[in-house]
């Protein structure tokens, strides 16, 4: 069996080309950055808590990180392309930001490159000593406590919701996701183009481990016309977008939705 190779730590690149200067700190995983209170969470494990309808990052309203720092699968700690910071400086903003586990690898980057060299100009810095989180995640987001204002037929669904363990955020703005995703493209052409707003409300529910939504009266959700008659949900780890998702029609009795979205989730066949 092959051994697999550690982990070079320190300077990347020969000496002669080592600067003890660096643009960026940046760690690849399922990490990511709170910028407001610096510390990290793992994603996962905050999206799976989220899904069984429980506080965490996501429900908490204290916190915030701008754009830049959070991506997919990686996240920085620092991102100042034009802005660079010592090495040492790098070290100790890692050591003082909470959660980062032990053994976590975190890089340290420069915004340029030597030409003609395949070397990396990085520096390698890896966790030792353990900085653990001590904040308390809340469900103090205000959308979790709001309700419909004008669509009685969903707010009785908000009331049952949250009578049996799920959390409701419950939205005054309907925008239209799709047409947005439109605009966003068009702007970074150097194009304008207004978003679309759909009439009503909508309401977004997690627990038992599931996601579900829905609009007011006969309205989209977020643009999907799936909402229009149905209400959309699906289990944690399968959902993809709102027009793949499992239906209940808005005419079926409120106690047979909350029966349906408590049963166990399956693993599903592919």
């Amino acid at each position: 069996m092959t051994k697999e190779k550690p982990q070079q730590l320190g300077h990347l690149a020969p000496k002669g080309y080592r600067t003890n200067k660096c643009n960026s700190i940046f760690i690849d995983g399922d990490l990511h950055y709170c910028w407001s209170h610096d510390f990290v969470y793992n994603v996962e494990v905050e999206e799976e808590k989220l899904y069984n309808g429980e506080a965490c990052y996501y429900t908490d309203d204290r916190f915030y990180t701008p754009f830049g720092y959070n991506f997919y699968k990686d996240t920085y700690l620092y991102n100042g392309r034009f802005m660079p910071i010592s090495i040492k400086a790098a070290i100790r903003r890692t050591l003082q930001c909470k959660g980062i586990p032990v053994g976590t690898i975190v890089r340290f980057d420069k915004s340029y490159y030597h030409p003609g060299k395949k070397f990396s100009n990085s520096f390698i810095f890896k966790v030792k000593k353990e900085n653990p989180l001590d904040i308390k995640f809340e469900i103090s987001k205000p959308s979790y406590s709001a309700n419909f204002s004008t669509c009685e037929r969903s707010q009785k669904l908000v009331d049952a919701l949250r009578a049996n363990g799920f959390i409701v955020s419950v939205r005054k703005d309907n925008d239209n996701m799709l047409s947005s995703m439109i605009s966003t493209a068009a702007a970074v052409n150097g194009k304008s183009l207004e978003v679309t707003k759909e009439d009503g409300e909508v309401a977004i529910a997690f627990g038992h481990g599931k996601k579900i939504g829905f609009s007011s009266y006969d309205n989209n959700l977020f643009g999907y016309t799936y909402g229009v008659e149905s209400i959309l949900w699906d289990q944690y780890g399968y959902f993809d977008k709102w027009s793949r998702c499992n239906e209940i029609l808005k005419t079926t009795p409120v106690d047979e939705v909350v029966k349906i979205l408590m049963e166990p989730n399956k693993e599903e066949e592919y």
